[in-house]
């Protein structure tokens, strides 16, 4: 249901009405460009830790089959474990990374940037109702 225009009598209530009406729009079109933001920064993180992710992964191959080498020397095997050790523990925590949003967080997620959208479009209505409106009074 739209917001009345007959409780608005004068030039000066429009006026401030459009002023209140500004600063919301204001802040959810904060909202809306953080969130925007915070998905493009999400998105390159993950390109990012999924890089990481491969590089790793092949790291403890590499580790893998050079731990298994025959013909290693106690130093040079001490030091292929060593690196296979710290190239598994580097793979592990990207993988917990790279855990997607899903469920219900991805859902209450998608609810909130529609919320934040409907309500842009329902402020710019009204400011666009009270801009039409204000003409028809008198000072």
């Amino acid at each position: 249901m739209a917001a009345s225009l007959a409780t608005l009598t004068t030039r000066a209530e429009c006026d401030e009405a459009l002023k209140g009406l500004a600063a919301e729009l204001a802040t959810y079109q904060h909202h809306d460009y953080n969130t925007t933001y915070a998905d493009g920064l999400a998105e390159t993180r993950a390109t990012t830790t999924a890089a990481r992710l491969a590089k790793a992964t092949d790291d403890v191959a590499h580790y893998t089959a050079e731990a298994a080498r025959t013909g290693l020397t106690p130093v040079e095997l001490r030091r292929a474990q060593g690196a296979l050790i710290t190239a598994t523990a580097q793979r592990d925590r990207l993988a917990l990374a790279t855990t997607a949003l899903t469920g219900a967080p991805a859902y209450l997620s998608d609810v909130d940037a529609d919320q934040i959208d409907s309500q842009i479009a329902v402020l710019t209505a009204a400011q666009t109702a009270v801009t039409a409106h204000r003409p028809t009074l008198t000072a």
